[in-house]
């Protein structure tokens, strides 16, 4: 998926009928840069245990325990 290119939810389909929100991938994004939901939080203008959430969903949308392994499975699915 190419850094930049507009939201298309089409792009975003985890299967199963289960796609991410624009939100979602904003976080995403964000996971892979490295940063703390502190941070995230901060860039998108939102507060932490909104971001904490977001990230909950993104465990629960991969099917994985921790942030790491949402990196790892986003990263062979093409969407980072």
């Amino acid at each position: 998926m190419e850094n930049g290119a507009l939201y298309r939810k089409e792009n975003y389909d985890l299967g199963n009928g289960v796609f991410l929100s624009e939100r979602q991938v904003s976080v995403l994004k964000q996971l892979g840069l490295g940063l703390s939901n502190k941070q995230i939080a901060h860039n998108l203008g939102v507060a932490e245990p909104t971001i904490k959430m977001h990230v909950s969903s993104l465990l629960r949308a991969f099917h994985v325990q921790n942030r790491v392994q949402i990196l790892l499975k986003a990263k062979e699915m093409g969407f980072i």
